[in-house]
């Protein structure tokens, strides 16, 4: 199926462009912001977590392989919970259960504070990580639920550039909360934040209809996307992206601490060059796709992706030069990537499937996620490169820079042979 049309006279989309809010009534905006909140928040959990890993690691007395889980356990969770959130959410409301996600995230981050062994913990990041997904299922699906398809990019530009924010300020959160405390106030100094996105939904999410008598399988659902083959597309090279993504990303902060010597809180607001470089690039994404379709923006992503790993990996005797490149190579290809992607794939499905698909989009930007981390993490410290100072990164980055341009070769095959890619823009 092509996406709705786009207009191509550069003035009348110009206009477009102009009018696009005020179109939006108080009622749409309001489940964006919401949805964009709950973005944060999951952003800034991640980012907040991930930044305080070494000193978590050393105050622990663990190995770096068992480190990592506190990381893969709570994306896990997140995505077991995913494809049930949205068959939760048909049956009793996406809006009620957006609300009880915040309650279970609530739950599992007091409990995760209050662990005493990293085995405790891990079961508590995995009850933490069921809460956000069944969050991110109910938001992705409100999203197309309650915006027209003209105003999709808009909205999930709202998206990235909440999770941009929460980016933004977990980095060096997370950093002086690990310089200056113990690691409990890694989950400590959450809790407030939960508790106000739970206050802010029960006051702007509106009741969705329920869909009665909808009993689609998962089996039958994706014998139904299966036949939308640019949705299939989109579905596969997100899962891709995130994977080579969630791997790079993960050894950032390990590689300034171990082989720049940078502190936790040095390092933290090194990472602020990605988040800043993403939420830049999410400002101009989700508009710009609105106007000019998903994908050259797509395009761009993979050759500013790829070119950053490559140029990092032979400058990597650059030092933080090099690295504060990679992270804003990074930054902006993650933003120009999401809005546009997300938009591509929700606009390519017919009006009665966006409850049902809303779900599996968080569901391969999380495996990928959490595929990438596992991926990364088991060749650096299983295969003994761990042991090097730079050869590792040089290996890992170098093919990250690969895999990326790899998917630029894909992309521009599909373009050049499938029409409907071609149609799509």
């Amino acid at each position: 199926m092509v996406p709705y049309p786009l207009t191509s006279n550069a003035d009348s989309n110009c206009k477009v462009l102009i009018v696009m809010d005020a179109h939006l009534s108080s009622r749409q905006r309001y489940v964006a912001y919401c949805v964009g909140f709950a973005a944060f928040l999951f952003q800034f959990e991640a980012f907040f977590v991930h930044i305080a890993l070494p000193d978590t690691q050393r105050e622990l007395g663990v190995s770096g392989s068992a480190i990592a889980q506190v990381i893969t356990i709570y994306l896990l969770g997140a995505v077991l919970a995913l494809l049930p959130g949205g068959f939760l959410g048909r049956r009793f409301g996406f809006a009620k259960v957006f609300i009880i996600a915040c309650v279970i995230a609530i739950t599992g981050t007091v409990l995760s504070a209050c662990a005493n062994a990293l085995s405790m913990l891990l079961w508590f990041r995995l009850i933490q990580g069921v809460g956000i997904g069944l969050m991110v299922s109910a938001g992705y699906t409100l999203i197309p639920m309650w915006l027209e398809r003209d105003h999709l990019g808009w909205g999930y530009g709202i998206v990235s550039q909440g999770a941009g924010l929460g980016m933004i300020l977990g980095l060096p959160m997370g950093g002086l909360v690990a310089h200056c405390l113990e690691w409990r106030w890694v989950f400590l100094v959450q809790i407030p934040l939960f508790a106000a996105l739970l206050v802010f939904a029960m006051r702007a999410l509106p009741a969705d209809a329920l869909r009665e008598n909808r009993t689609t399988s998962l089996k039958g659902l994706l014998e139904r996307l299966v036949r939308f083959d640019l949705f299939a597309y989109c579905l596969l090279t997100l899962f891709l992206f995130q994977l080579i993504l969630g791997g790079v990303r993960y050894l950032a902060p390990f590689y300034m601490e171990s082989t720049l010597h940078m502190s936790s809180l040095r390092s933290s607001l090194f990472m602020l060059v990605y988040a800043i470089g993403f939420i830049l690039a999410s400002a101009v994404a989700g508009r710009g796709s609105d106007r000019y379709g998903s994908g050259k923006l797509v395009q761009i992503s993979y050759m500013i992706a790829g070119g950053g790993c490559l140029l990092f990996a032979v400058q990597l005797s650059e030092g933080s030069i090099a690295a504060a490149l990679l992270l804003l190579f990074l930054g902006v290809s993650t933003g120009l990537f999401s809005a546009p992607n997300n938009r591509w794939m929700m606009s390519s499905i017919p009006s009665d499937l966006v409850q049902e698909v809303g779900s599996v989009l968080p569901v391969a930007l999380n495996l990928g996620v959490v595929s990438g981390i596992s991926l990364f993490q088991y060749a650096f410290y299983q295969t003994g490169l761990s042991q090097n100072q730079g050869e590792p990164y040089f290996i890992m980055y170098g093919f990250a820079g690969a895999a990326f341009l790899m998917l630029l070769l894909m992309h521009v095959l599909m373009r050049r042979h499938t029409s409907v890619i071609n149609q799509a823009g």
